[in-house]
């Protein structure tokens, strides 16, 4: 089976194919033009032919952007002059005028070469054919001698006029039709039907512009001037609706005009056919907007159209549909494995750097999929469904996900989940699990991180990817920190009872680190209890300090003056500046497990997580290392000093209980260079 990439070069393998050929039937029609049809002196003329050139080409490098079946193509009027100059002078004046005209204007809007050669080469083959059509209905060779504005004469302008309209819209539609993989019949037909109204009214002014220019050169100008008003005057009309079917910072199509592509592709799909949309939205985007600021942020999503545009198929459509949120339409698929594989590509675009305000910002994204028709029989339906899974892919942090019906059973599970969260938390059926956090000096577990859990009595266990966010977005987000607060205190109380004084960990989410009621409800839990403060520990990623670094900072310096530990989670990954980070009153750097991951085979993590440890130890700080699931890693990192490690490697979250016999079984077990004891299963090799 092909890949994504293979298909892309036969693709365009086809193209160059295709506009090879294309070229060398214009060179033959030109060379015959020229030695059958010949080119008569211009004498004095010459003003007449200037003027009109000179028009040609204005008109060609100034196209009106109109709307058509959703999509905003580009309209020029060149076709009138040109047909003119075709009527007065002859069928080669015409090519080299319309080639001179086509040339300036794809040469300065910097097109492909082999776009500006194609383009020349459909003119020159067009107006070829409509030549010889016009010799054939007036009197060969010596028509354009003929007697002006008999009915000979119309009907062999309206021969030719039909003739260009055909083989010019032929070989548009089938370049297109070959660049959107092999769709060549539809987009034929869609070219004709879409083109006519147009290409009928500028065809149809050319006998106009020859009988005003016959009657007198002096009276061409004054016919421009209401031509030019007129042009003006749609073109001013085109740009308000191009502006309002564009993103204004992005210059991409925007959610209307998604949506009316999108219905126009349902509406034309054939049987057999497949259509793709893909929803994708920027990870941690508010965290780079808040920190490097709002014009790095506009900056970051002007680069993502470009960026992305040069991974699709011909013929896609990327939109913006708000905020960091953005669509892309693949119009033609050989199968949902090209959906997929047009994903990665998009997930592959986005990790490349960009380069914002001097720093290199390394993006991820969550995409969700839907194709038509298996996912979606109209558009609002395949719009909804990627939507869906897009939601899936960021919750499970699994990148890509395809929409599936269970997909809506989860959408309505979450739903229904809000009222029942609300109850599971007043009544206590969230429970905290503890992870160990290891000394790698003294081998010893002084410390444990507080994990929440659902045991939904209907659904098993929950995890905390999918009700965590959705905590947050239903607004019980303070409600559920405010009891893991109380539950892990009360922890603390009893297991100081029993002899063990551990420090307990909690995670304080972004919302509740900002809505500036943080410090009162710790203050009011501790005070409540018998525990010294220094036994409670807050974990605040680095992005959420960052998302409001004042008010981040004021918050923390009143929790460490009740005597509360503080730490810095997921460091690394957030942008902090190392001015802003001696300021903190934190004791505590938890390095990211995006860099412990792949630590022993991966020397750019090595490098970083290094880095990190020997930084916290010069700022007078401690380091954590999270995720640890692999015997080698925990060893490299014991070498580099790293002061704690936590992971699977070391123990599985668990109940008080279990971790209190754990840490028996570990403090009262065999010990060794060789590692812990987890759970009767030994350990660190």
């Amino acid at each position: 089976m092909k890949s994504f990439r293979q298909l892309r070069d036969d693709g365009a393998l086809l193209i160059n194919a295709y506009v090879a050929t294309v070229t060398t039937i214009a060179l033959a029609a030109f060379i015959g033009s020229w030695l059958v049809l010949g080119i008569e002196p211009l004498g004095d003329r010459w003003l007449e032919a200037a003027v009109l050139l000179a028009v040609l080409v204005w008109s060609e490098m100034r196209p009106i952007n109109i709307l058509r079946a959703g999509t905003v193509e580009h309209v020029v009027a060149s076709t009138t002059f040109a047909f003119t100059i075709f009527l007065v002078f002859g069928v080669v004046p015409a090519m080299v005028s319309i080639a001179l005209a086509s040339l300036t204007a794809d040469v300065l809007g910097r097109k492909p070469p082999i776009k500006v050669m194609f383009n020349v080469a459909q003119y020159w083959v067009a107006w070829g054919a409509a030549g010889a059509v016009f010799a054939a209905v007036g009197s060969g060779a010596d028509a354009w001698q003929d007697e002006l504005f008999t009915s000979r004469w119309y009907l062999a302008v309206l021969a030719a006029g039909a003739t260009y309209f055909a083989v010019n819209n032929l070989l548009v539609g089938l370049v297109v039709g070959i660049s959107s993989g092999g769709r060549v019949w539809p987009e034929i037909r869609s070219t004709f039907t879409s083109e006519w109204s147009t290409d009928v009214v500028l065809l149809a002014l050319a006998p106009i512009v020859v009988i005003v220019a016959e009657q007198s050169i002096v009276a061409l100008p004054l016919l421009l001037l209401p031509i030019v008003a007129v042009y003006r005057s749609v073109s001013i009309s085109a740009e308000k609706q191009y502006l309002a079917l564009h993103d204004p910072l992005t210059d991409l199509p925007n959610r209307f005009s998604f949506t009316s592509v999108l219905a126009a592709r349902v509406e034309a799909a054939e049987p057999g056919t497949k259509a793709a949309v893909i929803l994708f939205d920027l990870d941690h985007f508010k965290d780079i907007n808040d920190t490097l600021g709002h014009q790095a942020g506009d900056d970051l999503l002007r680069m993502i159209g470009p960026r992305i545009s040069g991974v699709l198929p011909d013929g896609s459509t990327v939109a913006r549909l708000g905020g960091d949120e953005f669509a892309v339409l693949v119009p033609a698929l050989s199968g949902p494995h090209d959906a997929f594989r047009i994903a990665r590509s998009i997930a592959d675009a986005l990790r490349e750097p960009f380069t914002l305000e001097g720093f290199s910002i390394e993006v991820k994204g969550s995409i969700g999929i839907a194709i038509h028709p298996d996912d979606g029989a109209d558009g609002d339906a395949l719009v909804k469904n990627a939507d869906i899974a897009m939601y899936v892919a960021k919750s499970h942090g699994t990148l890509v996900e395809r929409y599936d019906e269970e997909l809506d059973h989860h959408s309505t599970r979450r739903l229904q989940m809000v009222g029942e969260m609300r109850n599971a938390i007043a009544e206590g059926d969230m429970l905290l699990y503890y992870q160990p956090k290891l000394g790698l000096a003294d081998r010893d577990v002084t410390e444990v991180e507080a994990l929440v859990r659902w045991v939904h009595p209907r659904l098993g266990l929950v995890e905390p990817s999918e009700f965590v966010p959705l905590s947050e977005y239903a607004g019980l987000i303070r409600q559920l920190t405010t009891h893991v607060l109380r539950e892990a205190v009360e922890q603390i109380s009893r297991w100081r009872a029993a002899g063990l004084d551990l420090v307990v960990a909690v995670n304080l989410s972004a919302r509740g680190l900002h809505d500036g009621t943080i410090t009162d409800e710790v203050a009011e839990i501790l005070g409540a209890s018998d525990i010294p403060p220094q036994l409670l520990r807050l974990e605040i990623t680095e992005g959420s300090i960052m998302a409001d670094p004042e008010q981040a900072l004021r918050v923390l310096e009143e929790l460490a003056q009740m005597g509360v530990r503080l730490s810095v989670d997921d460091f690394g990954t957030g942008y902090s500046s190392l001015a802003y980070l001696q300021q903190l009153p934190v004791d505590e750097l938890k390095i990211d497990r995006s860099f412990i991951s792949h630590l022993v085979n991966s020397e750019g993590d090595r490098v970083i997580v290094r880095a990190i440890i020997d930084l916290a130890r010069n700022l007078g700080l401690s380091s954590v290392a999270e995720g640890v699931e692999a015997p080698g890693t925990l060893r490299w990192l014991a070498d580099a000093r790293c002061v704690q490690a936590q992971g699977y490697h070391i123990a599985r979250p668990m109940p008080a209980g279990a971790f209190t016999e754990w840490l028996t079984v570990f403090r009262n077990g065999p010990s060794s260079d060789e590692g812990v004891v987890p759970l009767g299963s030994s350990g660190w090799s």
